[in-house]
């Protein structure tokens, strides 16, 4: 029996010396001011960098705005509480070394339970009833805006349509050789924009940070909101959702300008617009490529009265085009469209004829993004 004792208690002190030698460092280290000034900084880091968050360019953005704070505040409490309760957890509950007795059992406690389920109710409850006030405010169309664009999101760029002014403008979409260019659009400040969301192809995000909300541009379901800008400035945007290989390169520019600017920039689109109708009709066939989402041509030229022929050269692996004539830009009246041209290839398509006059031309899958002008009118 002697021998047995000596035994088992030469096992157990040879137990205790491999024990780890972390528990007396863990209360050494934590005990360190050091660390405590650590960790406050830590937490003092995190939450500064919430404020780099900006109140953004409209009221609506000031609501997510406020919400945001919300939404933190309410947070951190229960952060603090989680993190602090594990903390002293760890410290308090850790093992000892040379202690084998078993820790304490706690079987629980009835007010413990009930306010663990109380207080996240409470605060659900509360983050719901703020957060559809705030949803109802974002989601509101203003009555009578002054004015009404039509963006379309195609794969990889995005153009957009102003109703009034009879304008477009769009990027140009990346390319092996180029990073392409982000579309710059325009808005008046203090005054309401409605804004119709397009897909030509797949889904888009149509997302400003500056606007501190985001919409998708769905394929046949156009999304439609309202936005007055209060304060001017130049916003960039980009395309959230994954839609191929350049979705990175699917970015945009916002400018929020004075009336007075605002204007100005329109009169100089127009201005630019204007001028690519300068062609002059040639001969009875004409032939259009289609390379990066763009065609080679702004301009394009038949005889009056006479059918004419257009070639279609789609070098576009993958992606489909159309030739289509509208009466104007304001798509209002379609006169003629051809079917899809997948890439890369080439087909040649019978126009009608058609009257003299100056016509608008663009590719429907793409919109302004693949558009010009077309001229009708005598030969030479």
């Amino acid at each position: 029996m002697s021998h047995m004792t000596r035994g088992t208690m030469a096992s157990e002190q040879a137990d205790r010396n491999r024990a780890p030698h972390r528990h007396p460092r863990l209360r050494r280290i934590v005990g360190q001011p050091v660390l405590r000034l650590a960790l406050l900084a830590a937490v003092l880091l995190v939450t500064s960098g919430c404020g780099v968050l900006q109140p953004g360019l409209s009221a609506k953005a000031r609501d997510v705005h406020g919400l945001f704070y919300i939404i933190l505040w309410l947070a951190a409490p229960v952060f603090l509480f989680v993190e602090g309760m594990l903390v002293i957890g760890v410290i308090r509950f850790r093992g000892r070394r040379g202690d084998e007795s078993e820790p304490p059992q706690i079987r629980g406690h009835n007010g413990a339970y009930a306010a663990f389920f109380a207080v996240p109710l409470a605060i659900i409850i509360g983050l719901l009833s703020v957060g559809e006030v705030t949803v109802g405010r974002v989601d509101h169309q203003e009555p009578n805006p002054a004015e009404q664009l039509i963006v379309t999101g195609s794969q990889w760029q995005w153009s957009a349509r102003y109703v009034r002014e009879g304008v477009s403008v769009s990027g140009k979409t990346a390319s092996p050789k180029s990073a392409g260019t982000p579309m710059t659009m325009a808005l008046p400040a203090g005054r309401t924009t409605r804004i119709t969301l397009k897909s030509a192809d797949v889904i888009h995000g149509f997302y400003i940070p500056g606007m501190l909300y985001m919409k998708n541009a769905v394929p046949g379901h156009p999304n439609v909101f309202t936005v007055t800008p209060t304060r001017t400035g130049v916003y960039r945007g980009q395309c959230t959702q994954f839609c191929g290989l350049w979705h990175s390169r699917m970015t945009m520019v916002l400018e929020v300008l004075s009336p007075s600017k605002f204007q100005a920039w329109v009169h100089r689109q127009q201005t630019a617009q204007s001028k690519t109708g300068s062609c002059r009709p040639s001969g009875s066939s004409i032939t259009l490529t289609a390379q990066h989402i763009v065609w080679d041509k702004s301009c394009i030229a038949a005889v009056a009265g006479k059918p004419f022929q257009i070639t279609i050269d789609n070098k576009d692996a993958g992606i489909a085009h159309n030739f289509a004539i509208w009466v104007s830009s304001s798509l209002k009246h379609r006169l003629y469209q051809t079917p899809n041209v997948s890439g890369p290839a080439a087909k040649t398509f019978t126009v009608p004829a058609l009257p003299a006059g100056k016509y608008y031309f663009q590719c429907d899958v793409h919109g302004p993004a693949m558009s010009g002008t077309l001229i009708i009118g005598p030969a030479g």
